[in-house]
Parts: structure tokens; C-alpha cells; sequence
């Protein structure tokens, strides 16, 4: 995230004023090679790793072009040159990949084929009708003049993102799994949100199965962030973790996608935001629904 929104190769620019410590020497390349050290490290120690990111601060600028296309204020920027070092036919922690050197990228994201294929996916989602208008409260509380019509507004809230991550691993890592709907536990993993919060011994448990990681070790209450630490965060980084911060343990939402009806949602925006807001936050919410329901189809 650093590199894609403060460093000097940066692919976006809503990332505010405030950056975070070395953001001027946090291009993709050193990010990357910070990332390996970690995980050399930690595979030296006999431990698994956990990296969690958005697909979004991941992308190849020219996956994202298809989608959205160049216009003059904002032209296609060059995908950044990220190497893998490491490149030897290592496999991934469960034997399941290998990899044999560099050769030509074909996944969507600016890291390198080598290092993709060795890893075990998990892409979560939740439905539309429950994050554009959480997105949309986080971002204005930042920026108040924030448009919905904005180009940063639609890229971060889209699902095509994880949807072609998720396609891409299933024809060039995980070719069985599309023959597995939901119920069945195999990677890519798609994990919802809100079964996640709602669901969690049975969503943790189906994880740490396939994952081969013991579910004791799962930490499931922890202190809330203080207010000295927080002050040295982004603008944003504090707005989008601020229930998180504030938490001590898992709040339960009592939400479920396939019980969330759009219009029902609408009314509530209606109030909150009034009409013309609601009906362009639903919009949204419509645009998006086809690869929510097409990713919700493989969830856990």
C-alpha cells in the first residue's frame, strides 16, 4: 500500500499529505524486497505467514486501464519493474506450486509470476450494499468534497479486481477449483466478510485446515490501539482502521449478503444521506453486484 500510494512510483494519488516514515524510498522493488527478508526470516524460524493486502495496491496499471480506461488528466502510468531475487523452483509452504525462475509475468498485479504462484490466496469480500456506503462515510469524513463520480471513488470499491486475481489463480495455480462451489474448502479460498465476523469457529476452523495452521494460536481478543500511536498514522490508514483500533475482540455484525436487499438499504441511505446521494450509492451498489455473486458462489 505504501508504494502505490505515497512512494515515488506511486499509482494513485489519494493517498493525503501525510506520509508515512521513508515513503520517498518505498518503491515497488524495495517494498518487495522488504516482503521477502520477512518471509526468508520467518521460514527460518519454522513459521507460517499471513500477508494482507488489497488487490487494489496491487494492480498492474494495465489491468486497471481495461477496466477504466487512460484519459488525458489521468494517463496510464508504466507498471512499476519488480524482480524476484529469490527465483530458484523454491515451492510454496504446502508443496502444492512450484516455480522455475523469472520468464514473463501473466498475473495481474506488478509482482512476478515466480513469487504469485507460491501463494495460498484468501480473497475476502462482502456485499456492495454494506462496504460502498462504509467506503463512503470513511473517505469523506477524510476529504468532505470527495466525488462518488471520482475515478478513485469506483477503483477502490471495485470487486473486478479480486475477481481477476481469483480467475487467474484458478487457471494458472489452481486449475480444479472451479469445479468446487460453495461449501468446499480449497485454494483460492473466498471468505465473506460478514461470515467471517458472524461465523467465526466455523470460518477459522475451515481455514487453519487447509492452511495447515493450528486454529489454538488464533488470537480472538487484543488491547485497543492507543490514541499516542495513532497519532502518528495517516489520515486514512486512522479512518478506515478506526473500529478496529478501538476494538478489544470480534464484533459479531449480525449481517448476511444473501439476506441484504438493496432497496431496503437504499431507504437507510435516503436518511442518512438524502436522496441523491442514496440513489448514486446505489448505483453503485448495482454495479458491482454481478462479480460480488460471481466470487460469493466459491465462498467458504
Amino acid at each position: 500500500m505504501t508504494a502505490f500510494l505515497y512512494g515515488p512510483e506511486r499509482l494513485d494519488e489519494q493517498g493525503g499529505d501525510k506520509k508515512p516514515p521513508d515513503a520517498d524510498k518505498a518503491t515497488f522493488q524495495n517494498c518487495f524486497d522488504e516482503i521477502q527478508d520477512f518471509l526468508a526470516n520467518a521460514e527460518q524460524q519454522g513459521k507460517h505467514i499471513f500477508i494482507k493486502e488489497h488487490v487494489t495496491f496491487m494492480l498492474d496499471p494495465r489491468v486497471m486501464a481495461t477496466k477504466f480506461p487512460p484519459t488525458e488528466s489521468r494517463p496510464l502510468k508504466p507498471c512499476p519493474k519488480v524482480v524476484d531475487r529469490t527465483a530458484s523452483g523454491i515451492q510454496n509452504s504446502h508443496g502444492s506450486v512450484q516455480y522455475n525462475g523469472e520468464g514473463s509475468k501473466t498475473n495481474p498485479t506488478v509482482l512476478p509470476d515466480s513469487f504469485v504462484r507460491t501463494l495460498s490466496p484468501i480473497f475476502q469480500i462482502r456485499h456492495p450494499a454494506i462496504s460502498i456506503p462504509s467506503f463512503y462515510r470513511a473517505v469523506t469524513s477524510i476529504t468532505p468534497e470527495k466525488d462518488l463520480d471520482s475515478q478513485e471513488f469506483h477503483t477502490t470499491c471495485s470487486l473486478a479486481w479480486p475477481r481477476i486475481a481469483f480467475d487467474w489463480f484458478c487457471e494458472h495455480v489452481y486449475p480444479q477449483r472451479r469445479e468446487s462451489l460453495r461449501g468446499h474448502t480449497s485454494w483460492p479460498l473466498v471468505v465473506d466478510g460478514d461470515d467471517l465476523l458472524n461465523e467465526n469457529e466455523r470460518v477459522i476452523t475451515a481455514i487453519c485446515s487447509l492452511a495447515q495452521l493450528d486454529p489454538t494460536g488464533i488470537v480472538k481478543t487484543w488491547n485497543p490501539i492507543s490514541e499516542e500511536i495513532q497519532q502518528h498514522q495517516p489520515d486514512n490508514v486512522r479512518r478506515f482502521l478506526s473500529t478496529l483500533q478501538a476494538s478489544n475482540g470480534i464484533i459479531k455484525s449480525g449481517l448476511k449478503g444473501e439476506n441484504i436487499v438493496i432497496e431496503e438499504e437504499a431507504q437507510k441511505w435516503v436518511k442518512e444521506f438524502g436522496h441523491e446521494i442514496a440513489n448514486r450509492l446505489k448505483e453503485a451498489v448495482e454495479a458491482l453486484m454481478e462479480d460480488y455473486l460471481y466470487l460469493a458462489q466459491f465462498r467458504i
